[in-house]
């Protein structure tokens, strides 16, 4: 099990705001896997980060948040350009089921009983679209997480998230188990200890980073990394989490995937980092 990374202390009258913002005091830790963890994969080798302090949103974006950007902007998804976004359930392919997404294909709104799932069919691009509309509107900064702020605030120990953590803890498939069949509300299951909802399942999520299969290998090679960014360029942007198509055995903090910006699903979704 990976030892607790050493945490800078908040000063005292630092602001929490926004709302639903959790300040993550800064800190050095050891990023990525060794190689007897469960399902290693060769582009987590173990590394040193240190990571500035930061505030990453509670939740993952919801159906109602992101509807109030496309009504406010006009703006059109990837998904709604091609007309056209594939959602699994069980092994049936759907071209048009996008309940859980701000409204169809077919350009019906969204259930109600969604409002407060996180947003899926989104690609980087219209995460990032997003920050920038939201940035505007406060003036202030919002962005997606690095890919080291996003592990960090996770850090759930491997051990304990494999072998441990039940089906009614997080949103993610069990063998054998009874599975659902799509998210569930954002504030669904209790917080991780940072108070951080569904960092494992529910939804993957969108990091700002480039994906680099030979990354983790150059910033060890450099010893301690400050708040790394991803490679200066690249083809894929990284997916952190796990979703509710996932098995527990993926739900690590480290386990990390790869797509192209243009890439939308219905198991992926995105949260925010503030900059004050």
């Amino acid at each position: 099990m990976k030892a607790k990374p050493n945490r800078d202390i908040i000063p005292a009258g630092v602001s929490f705001e926004p709302a639903n913002f959790v300040l993550i005091p800064g800190g050095q830790f050891t990023m990525g896997s060794s190689e007897d963890e469960v399902n290693y994969q060769n582009d987590e080798i173990n590394h040193q980060v240190q990571i500035s302090t930061f505030s990453i949103s509670k939740y993952a974006v919801t159906v109602t948040e992101f509807s109030k950007f496309v009504e406010a902007s006009g703006y059109q998804t990837g998904a709604e350009k091609k007309d056209f976004s594939e959602s699994i359930s069980n092994v049936e392919v759907n071209a048009s089921n996008r309940e859980n997404s701000y409204h169809k294909v077919s350009g019906k709104v969204r259930y109600q009983s969604k409002a407060n799932h996180p947003v899926v069919h989104v690609n980087w691009n219209d995460a990032v679209a997003y920050c920038e509309w939201l940035s505007t509107k406060n003036d202030k900064q919002f962005r997606l997480p690095t890919e080291a702020e996003r592990e960090y605030a996770c850090q759930y120990p491997i051990p304990d998230i494999v072998k441990n953590i039940p089906i009614q803890k997080a949103n993610f498939i069990v063998e054998k188990k009874p599975k659902r069949s799509g998210t569930v509300p954002v504030d669904s299951f209790l917080p991780n200890d940072w108070g951080l909802y569904n960092m494992h399942g529910n939804v993957f999520e969108w990091c700002s980073d480039w994906y680099g299969g030979n990354y983790y290998h150059e910033c060890n090679a450099q010893g301690t990394v400050i708040n790394p960014a991803g490679p200066a360029i690249g083809f894929c942007r990284v997916i952190r989490g796990c979703s509710w198509r996932t098995f527990a055995v993926r739900c690590r903090s480290n386990d990390r995937y790869g797509s192209t910006p243009d890439f939308h699903y219905n198991t992926l979704g995105f949260r925010l980092v503030f900059d004050a």
